[in-house]
């Protein structure tokens, strides 16, 4: 495995990051702790190093089990985790505020099981609360040792600006990196955000980088991507993640000929389009995606892209059908 450096930090990553949404028991297709082991022991064995997960996920059971499959390997990884979202129906058990912020880092310290958060992102902007009273809050949490670095999850850019330039003038801790949705069926972070982060050395760890598995191509049927019946639960019209996943992905015409296109240089390399998609992102300047799945081989994949080779041609082709989408992620 060769590491990165995550953003301006000295930071060291694999280019690959498990996310551990799919840890769980929110959804009927999340895996509990003995499915979960295969992941991340997969992925231990091929030297990936780096784990997202978030307090909101499966309400910290998420963090729970990637807590106690990692405990024994403490200091050679990376843990990632997340602040913003609703743990509760209390008014102050949701958002980025000094209270909220200082009450869930205890949580998730405590079900990750360990003294320390290495990267501890805010899971969206909060428009309740002042920026500045956000970064002194993370800003005392690096201080005082219980947080090495901190992040951002899904803003629009010219907020991530803003919080940039309030840390500098403040002399808060800066963020080192931005976890957005990033993929070859949507690149509307391309516009602003991705060139910021790049001119401000941030480092870029996309999330849904196969597009919940439609870049996989085999949603394709007819030359078009469908979804059926005997398709994965969570790819369902009527499931929780319909929204995210039918607007955006499924809904417009061209990303069935770019899936075409994908699967086509997958095929013309001797790999699979996953991979392309991930090596395409990193091409384009990714640090490390985030790859949630509940399956081993999905790791070995994902782990053996990072080796993917693609010209400047094959990029072209399957970047040219594209179209410009709604924005999604974060509002």
């Amino acid at each position: 495995m060769k590491y990165v450096r995550l953003g301006w930090s000295g930071l060291k990553v694999s280019p690959i990051a498990i996310g551990c949404w799919h840890f769980g028991n929110a959804e009927p297709w999340m895996v509990e702790l003995d499915d979960a082991r295969k992941v991340v022991s997969k992925a231990l064995d091929l030297g990936v190093n780096f784990f997202d997960t978030a307090n909101v996920y499966s309400l910290g059971r998420s963090e729970e089990i990637t807590g106690e499959l990692l405990k024994d390997v403490r200091e050679d990884v990376i843990i990632a985790t997340k602040v913003f979202n609703p743990m509760g129906e209390k008014p102050n058990q949701r958002g980025l505020s000094r209270k909220h912020i200082m009450g869930q880092v205890k949580g998730s310290l405590r079900r990750l099981k360990t003294d320390y958060i290495d990267l501890y992102q805010t899971h969206r902007w909060d428009y309740e609360t002042s920026i500045d009273e956000t970064l002194s809050t993370l800003n005392d949490l690096v201080r005082g040792g219980l947080v090495r670095y901190i992040g951002g999850s899904s803003m629009w850019a010219w907020q991530f600006s803003k919080a940039l330039y309030a840390s500098e003038i403040k002399g808060y801790e800066k963020f080192t990196s931005m976890q957005d949705k990033w993929n070859l069926l949507y690149r509307e972070e391309e516009r602003e955000m991705v060139p910021l982060c790049k001119d401000q050395k941030i480092g870029i760890i996309p999330y849904n980088p196969t597009a919940v598995g439609l870049l996989s191509g085999r949603y394709m049927k007819g030359g078009r991507i469908e979804i059926g019946r005997n398709d994965m639960t969570r790819l369902q019209p009527d499931s929780k993640l319909a929204g995210l996943v039918y607007k955006p992905y499924v809904e417009p015409p061209e990303n069935s000929e770019i899936v075409r296109r994908v699967t086509e240089v997958a095929q013309d390399n001797g790999v699979k389009p996953v991979q392309i998609a991930l090596a395409w992102l990193f091409k384009k300047g990714a640090t490390a995606p985030i790859i949630g799945t509940s399956k081993p081989e999905h790791v070995q994949e994902a782990v053996e892209s990072i080796e993917v080779g693609l010209s400047e041609k094959d990029i072209a082709y399957m970047e040219e059908p594209y179209l410009p989408k709604p924005i999604a992620g974060h509002k």
